[in-house]
């Protein structure tokens, strides 16, 4: 389901809660107590803190007397739950994010018991910050130097957002949009030495409760898909509305929450299959269509393969194969399917005979073609070197297009000195749908000459004909 598609979604939700009007205080301390444990959990997990959920619970009625955790730990959830229940209190409509707003919320948040780490809290960075992401590759945030630019910038791009949707303007953002693209920008800037997680998903959260629509939060079993995704738009370039897509999921989630609260149901979730099997439809997202399986082994999936780019590579290996014909006598080169019936024979003929003569044969057994997976082999086959008297010798060599059930692997072979002999060298694996192109047959046909020449080189030399 497409962002837009779960805004939809979203909407319908939002009208279902507004349409059982004011909550029961009773309805509305079990909402806010199981989105104020599951935030401040799992928000503060996702940065290394060690509480357990129990003793997050603990921390929310006052028992700060958690043992053997660190008090960093412990106080850092005791000032997120301060943040979050000032948050939870709030009204639609009562929006206030300024950059002054934000230095408070990290200094509610953050615990440091070193005097020099003290320093930082509430004020931005003064060095450069970075992450390695999942693929191992590091990504720089925003400089130091830049921050107080680019928050700026942050907070008027918010303000001028908000104006819009206040006055119904044509290009305004959903809200939801607005709070999923602050998070994304937030994040990117990273602008304290620490704790812009947390800081970013409650400014998140304060943005859509602003607008009356619950708190998200990300689970253990999100985190992978959460960083993963974020790492893709911020390093890679990929769509943002992938990420929004995403962070859609669990407001959905949180909504679906509530509607169970209004209509007196169990708000624990189980984990169940769908849920996971919509987390891994969206990430399968980020993978790139033309890797998707779109085609199987059959002969109309051989005769795509021939028509498209097979019969190209044959018009340009067959000329390189015939170069070296002076030098031999007994020349026959054979075009074999191993498992499908097909034997082509060719020598010195012109090259649009050899191509109408296999399309031929090809044609007349393309149904036993069709019925297993194949080998499409080109064997070149040279008989006698014509200048090597008693010491003379033959070339043999090959290119195999193997066929399985969704892909293509093209091997050919090269001359392995230390042996003296021929091996196969894996040169393309395709999945069936993907041609080789231009430049790619080009450069086979070219290592094909070349190997040809290696070897008649060396043997020549070996036998004493050259030195």
């Amino acid at each position: 389901m497409a962002f837009k598609d779960k805004l939809e979604t979203i909407n319908k939700l939002q009208q279902k809660i507004e349409a059982a009007g004011k909550l029961s205080k009773e309805v509305l301390q079990k909402i806010n107590n199981k989105f104020r444990l599951d935030w401040n959990y799992y928000s503060n997990r996702m940065e290394g803190n060690t509480l357990t959920i129990e003793e997050t619970k603990n921390i929310m009625i006052g028992n700060i007397d958690v043992h053997n955790k660190p008090l960093k730990d412990v106080m850092e959830m005791k000032g997120h739950d301060d943040a979050i229940q000032n948050i939870l209190k709030m009204g639609k409509g009562e929006l206030n994010v300024s950059e002054f707003r934000i230095k408070e919320l990290h200094k509610t948040i953050m615990y440091e018991e070193n005097k020099d780490d003290k320093e930082k809290i509430g004020e931005w960075k003064t060095d450069n910050n970075q992450i390695i992401n999942y693929k191992d590759e590091k990504f720089d945030f925003v400089p130091a130097s830049e921050v107080p630019e680019k928050m700026h910038e942050l907070m008027n791009w918010l303000s001028a957002e908000k104006e819009k949707i206040a006055g119904n303007k044509k290009d305004k953002m959903h809200p939801v949009q607005l709070a999923f693209e602050f998070h994304l920008r937030y994040l990117t800037i990273h602008p304290f030495y620490d704790g812009n997680g947390r800081t970013g998903r409650i400014l998140t959260n304060l943005i859509l409760i602003s607008y009356g629509f619950p708190p998200i939060y990300v689970k253990d079993e999100d985190k992978t898909s959460y960083y993963r995704f974020l790492a893709e738009v911020q390093a890679y370039n990929a769509d943002a509305f992938l990420f929004f897509d995403l962070m859609a999921n669990y407001l959905i989630r949180s909504m679906e929450i509530v509607n169970k609260a209004i209509e007196g149901k169990e708000i624990e979730e189980p984990g169940d299959l769908d849920k996971k099997l919509k987390m891994l439809d969206s990430e399968l997202l980020l993978n790139n269509p033309e890797d998707e399986i779109k085609l199987k082994y059959s002969k109309e999936s051989f005769l795509r393969n021939y028509e498209s780019w097979i019969v190209d590579l044959i018009r340009s290996v067959v000329p390189v194969i015939q170069k070296y014909h002076k030098f031999f006598t007994g020349n026959t080169h054979n075009i074999n399917m191993i498992y499908g019936g097909l034997h082509f024979q060719f020598s010195d003929e012109p090259l649009h005979t050899i191509i109408e003569k296999l399309q031929e044969t090809i044609t007349k057994e393309l149904d036993r073609i069709g019925q297993n997976h194949q080998e499409f082999k080109i064997d070149i086959r040279y008989g006698n070197l014509i200048k090597g008297g008693l010491n003379t010798f033959g070339c043999y060599t090959s290119i195999i297009i193997k066929f399985e059930d969704i892909k293509y692997t093209i091997y050919r072979d090269e001359f392995d000195e230390t042996e003296e002999r021929f091996k196969p060298a894996l040169v393309y694996e395709r999945l069936l749908h993907k041609n080789l192109n231009d430049l790619e047959i080009e450069e086979i046909s070219k290592k094909l000459g070349d190997t040809i020449y290696r070897y008649l080189d060396y043997q020549t030399k070996k036998v004493g004909l050259r030195k």
